[in-house]
């Protein structure tokens, strides 16, 4: 006996795994945010104490742009919720968006994440 039609069924299953991918997701970001934090505290100290030559490298902003606007095209919704971090009114938008058809929930994380 079926409890559920396959599509309700689908959707369901994509729903549980958007949100465990966000909860973990989140967990990786929020501890790479820390590390950037450390890093720059230290480096602060640092400079204040003798000049010390840095090497010049890409800001990490354009990295995680990238990053970003690649997610878009995979989990569009993942990719609103690691701009925002939170789940508010874009993220949810953008949870039926991707829901009711995959492009629209493209185009809507790619304006949130190139704004």
């Amino acid at each position: 006996m079926k409890i559920f039609k396959p599509g309700i069924t689908a959707a369901l299953l994509l729903i549980f795994f958007m949100l465990g991918s966000v909860n973990i997701a989140d967990a990786a970001f929020a501890g790479k945010k820390k590390q950037a934090h450390t890093e720059t505290a230290i480096s602060s100290e640092t400079t204040m104490l003798a000049p010390v030559a840095v090497p010049v490298t890409p800001p990490a902003s354009d990295t995680n742009t990238i990053l970003l606007v690649i997610l878009s095209f995979l989990l569009p919704p993942l990719a609103v919720f690691l701009v925002y971090n939170e789940v508010g009114t874009p993220f949810l938008v953008n949870l039926i968006l991707t829901l009711l058809f995959w492009i629209p929930g493209v185009i809507h994380a790619l304006y949130h994440v190139l704004k």
